[in-house]
């Protein structure tokens, strides 16, 4: 081994390759992403109010509420 292919190994291992981002998965599989929603302030108020009660994050509660109002809305 010559002291430039050592020398161009540290360089790799110092300096790695920048690799793919990574996606970000919820648990149930799906992607996440950020929409702007425009709600009344009570509505978000009684949203981070519902949330912190039951101990899960508001994205998970509008999950479960967007579930509830599927399910009401079939029979």
């Amino acid at each position: 081994m010559t002291t430039f292919t050592k020398l161009d190994q540290i360089r790799a291992h110092l300096r790695p390759e920048p690799q793919a981002p990574v996606s970000v998965a919820t648990l149930e599989g799906g992607k996440r992403v950020q929409k702007n929603l425009s709600i009344l302030e009570s509505d978000a108020e009684r949203l981070s109010m519902f949330a912190k009660r039951d101990g899960i994050s508001q994205a998970k509660l509008l999950s479960a509420a967007l579930d509830a109002y599927d399910s009401s809305k079939v029979g």
